[in-house]
């Protein structure tokens, strides 16, 4: 059986920035592409933001890679659909829904900023116009009962690979519980962000470098859920691990951990549960072979045709933890030092500049004095 190598988008929405976490599985390559949905909406003051990708297929086209010298190349990852038309519909309401814009390649935001109220019978949905084909995803109110996060973190020593002495940060949440039994379903997401100290060379003007701040997913195949319905403690107290993280040169400054906990439907729930089942398949015999895992999104005119991923509406609760130098109790090489006689094609490019990163700024987030 043909089969591939698929970064099945799981987005986490940040306030300084949104990004997509991603998950790796396999799944089976089909005859044509299927689309990816990845989204949140919640109550939160920040960027409502969804992401649309295409698996590849056996009709895949080539793309063009070098456009100098003609080359083409064919590859399996996952790549961005531009050019939808994406909206937020209101049930039973007929007039145009709010409308997103196409940021980046695959990425579109919300026009309007808008931070949604919790406790309506509101329902929403998403809608997705992709050339003659229209999707929709199924229609969602904001949950109610939501717990709250204490954060802490921990320094230890774990096995990683070949090295049994790899040092790694563990965050951990004492979750009280919503003050009612069951019918609720709470899931976690973690992402980081970091002061990285560029190398001061001497000037004329002692000028420092700018700021450099870093953002990324602690621990992206991480999937922490409640099920509240299993549970018989209105008000309890639950504690999770919601991240481990290796620690390296990111820790010589300042680097938060922000949590957030997100209060979801029960169809939600289910989905997730069935990605961190498929994500931890250990592959023995009594398994389930490696399969595409249907969301919360449809074809209006093909409902055969699978969509993958889930658009969900989710109340929102965000915790931040921080860690500065003197919590290491590991010694951290400071790689990025300037050292006299040593030429500036010598240093680590991550030394040099701050766009080298992935997902970084020039300047603070707005909470980040704040703690």
């Amino acid at each position: 059986m043909n089969k591939f190598r698929i970064l099945s988008l799981l987005c986490i929405f940040l306030g300084f920035n949104s990004c997509v976490e991603q998950i790796e599985f396999e799944l089976e390559k089909t005859e044509r592409e299927r689309l990816i949905v990845s989204g949140t909406l919640t109550n939160l003051n920040e960027p409502q933001v969804v992401f649309l990708s295409e698996t590849t297929s056996q009709a895949r086209k080539p793309l063009l890679s070098d456009e100098e010298n003609g080359y083409f190349t064919l590859d399996d990852k996952p790549r961005p659909v531009r050019g939808a038309r994406v909206t937020l519909e209101y049930e039973g309401i007929a007039n145009p829904g709010k409308e997103f814009r196409e940021t980046k390649p695959g990425r579109y935001e919300l026009l309007e900023n808008s931070v949604f109220g919790v406790g309506s019978a509101v329902g929403y949905f998403l809608q997705i116009q992709v050339g003659d084909r229209i999707y929709r995803s199924e229609v969602q109110t904001f949950p109610q009962a939501i717990g709250s996060d204490e954060l802490s973190f921990s320094f230890e020593r774990t096995r990683l690979g070949d090295n049994p002495d790899a040092a790694q940060v563990v965050i951990q949440s004492e979750v009280t519980l919503p003050e009612q039994v069951g019918d609720y379903y709470l899931r976690w997401t973690v992402d980081e962000a970091y002061f990285w100290d560029l190398t001061f060379f001497p000037n004329s003007f002692n000028r420092p470098p700018p700021d450099c701040i870093v953002f990324g997913f602690p621990d992206p195949e991480r999937i922490t859920l409640i099920n509240g319905d299993l549970l018989n403690r209105p008000g309890g107290k639950s504690t999770q691990i919601v991240a481990k993280r290796l620690v390296d040169q990111s820790f010589l400054s300042r680097h938060f951990f922000n949590v957030r906990q997100l209060s979801i439907s029960k169809d939600a729930y289910d989905y997730w549960r069935r990605v961190r089942e498929l994500v931890n398949n250990t592959g023995s015999v009594f398994d389930s072979p490696p399969a595409p895992i249907r969301g919360n999104l449809y074809n209006v005119n093909d409902p055969d045709e699978v969509v993958l991923g889930y658009f969900e509406v989710a109340t929102a609760k965000v915790s931040r933890i921080y860690t500065t130098f003197g919590d290491v109790p590991f010694f951290l090489e400071k790689s990025c030092e300037y050292v006299p006689g040593r030429r500036r094609d010598q240093y680590d490019p991550r030394c040099l500049s701050c766009n080298v990163f992935p997902d970084s700024q020039g300047f603070y987030p707005e909470w980040w004095f704040d703690e």
